[in-house]
């Protein structure tokens, strides 16, 4: 998996491609939280419209890098899900846990109210 980021004012947008599958993808993923978390950054999105698998250890590190960004306050905003994703997330009901949006930009907006 590769990541990329970039702030725009108090929000990370934070870019997944590749997949989301073992212990190294989630080492990297909780490493970015801690990151953005410690810099006093906790409106975060994760962009996926690069990501082509994820499996149940991604969602484990989605659901961990949620409760650690919440306990600071903040929030994790999920865009740009294919409809494979949209399907996954919606059988495991993350849909109920996770804000998700068509576009960066659409989540970005939802941060603004």
């Amino acid at each position: 998996m590769h990541v990329a980021e970039h702030i725009k004012g108090e929000v990370a947008v934070v870019s997944l491609s590749g997949e989301l599958l073992d212990d190294e993808d989630q080492s990297i993923l909780e490493q970015k939280i801690i990151s953005l978390t410690s810099d006093n950054i906790n409106k975060i999105i994760l962009d996926f419209a690069k990501l082509n698998r994820i499996n149940s250890q991604g969602l484990a590190a989605l659901l961990s890098a949620v409760k650690d960004v919440r306990n600071t306050g903040g929030d994790i905003r999920i865009a740009g899900l294919d409809q494979h994703l949209i399907n996954i997330f919606a059988i495991t009901r993350l849909v109920r846990i996770f804000d998700t949006y068509e576009s960066v930009g659409r989540a970005m907006a939802s941060y603004a109210h």
